[in-house]
């Protein structure tokens, strides 16, 4: 006996298909369009507004330098975080987004929204703690989300190399079926540990490129690697903390 497929098969399949891709935590969209409207809004301000934008949200690290520079009190602390509203141009904030949602949702189906928003703060302000700590007292502009994006990235890995889990889950349901990988178990973890060694080795290689040449190896401008690393680390470790938590 043969079955036939019906004529609706295609459409389903395609439609499961799609659905990790667009089916995106309410969460996420309001975030990335968050991001679109800021970015949009200090466009359409004009010069003055760019500049006056960057002095009160951007992270600098001489504002904590010996050197005074001119600034709003309390905001050499508080835009350890409000960086990451900022971006440089389009293409800065297109690439966040795309990694945005490509990690996201499987750290925001874990935790929920407060834990994932927790995590993702969390990641910014690290990354602007490594950025002051290996640039302390040099004027250096550092905007973007980017340190955030790598910490929900590595707060992935740990679930989506979990057996059972993938990119696709599309229900908390489905994620508490998951037991995430351990730390020690990431080590382990053949794919998991392959996926870490390759992203901290990219890093590594765009910190050496600029460290010789001032620019990074895949594009002609400066990349804030020690942001990405810091905000990596941040995001793992908040991770487990924030699971744990959870299981609580």
């Amino acid at each position: 006996m043969t079955n036939h497929p019906s004529p609706n098969a295609g459409e389903q399949n395609s439609e499961k298909i799609a659905q990790p891709l667009f089916n995106l935590p309410p969460i996420i969209v309001a975030i990335i369009a968050g991001l679109i409207a800021i970015h949009v809004i200090i466009l359409l301000g004009g010069e003055q507004f760019q500049i006056w934008s960057q002095a009160v949200l951007a992270f600098n690290p001489a504002r904590f330098g010996l050197l005074p520079i001119n600034q709003v009190p309390g905001s050499a602390y508080w835009s350890m975080l409000t960086y990451g509203l900022l971006h440089a141009d389009w293409t800065h904030l297109g690439f966040n987004s795309l990694w945005l949602v490509i990690f996201s949702k499987p750290v925001v189906l874990r935790l929920g929204n407060l834990r994932f928003l927790l995590l993702l703060a969390a990641s910014i302000i690290a990354g602007a703690v490594a950025s002051l700590i290996v640039h302390w007292g040099e004027f250096l502009v550092l905007v973007g989300i980017s340190a955030g994006v790598s910490g929900v990235m590595a707060a992935a890995i740990p679930i989506i190399y979990a057996r059972g889990g993938h990119w696709g889950m599309t229900s908390p349901e489905h994620m508490a079926l998951v037991q995430p990988l351990t730390p020690l178990g990431i080590i382990t973890n053949k794919t998991a540990a392959g996926f870490t060694v390759m992203w901290l080795g990219l890093t590594t290689v765009t910190a050496t490129s600029q460290y010789f040449t001032g620019t990074a190896f895949l594009e002609e401008r400066v990349i804030a690697w020690e942001a990405h690393l810091g905000g990596f680390i941040m995001g793992f470790i908040m991770f487990y903390l924030l699971d744990r938590k959870l299981k609580a």
